[in-house]
């Protein structure tokens, strides 16, 4: 399943309360404000990677907000054509807001 998350944790408690049902199995793409996420010390995304989920980012969400160089954790940075994609590979989709 492909989680979609388009707020950031202070805007929405979305991340945490997705936590029940997101498994190591699925992906989760960070688009909008969401990619703050990524870019905060102790948030809430952290837990999904050390459980093994795959992560991924908007790149012109990431650089619209001038964060290219402020990423704490590893994550996939993707193209339109990169979430155009994960979309044809999730059949299962979930957005998060």
């Amino acid at each position: 399943m492909l989680h979609i998350f388009t707020r950031s944790p202070f805007q929405s408690r979305a991340f945490d309360e997705s936590a029940a049902v997101i498994s190591q199995n699925d992906s989760i793409l960070l688009i909008q404000d969401a990619v703050i996420a990524a870019t905060v010390e102790n948030s809430p995304i952290f837990s999904f990677q050390d459980a093994g989920v795959k992560i991924y980012l908007l790149a012109e969400d990431l650089a619209a907000r001038g964060l290219q160089d402020k990423l704490k954790l590893e994550v996939n940075v993707i193209d339109y054509k990169g979430f155009v994609g994960l979309t044809v590979d999730c059949e299962t989709q979930m957005k998060w807001a």
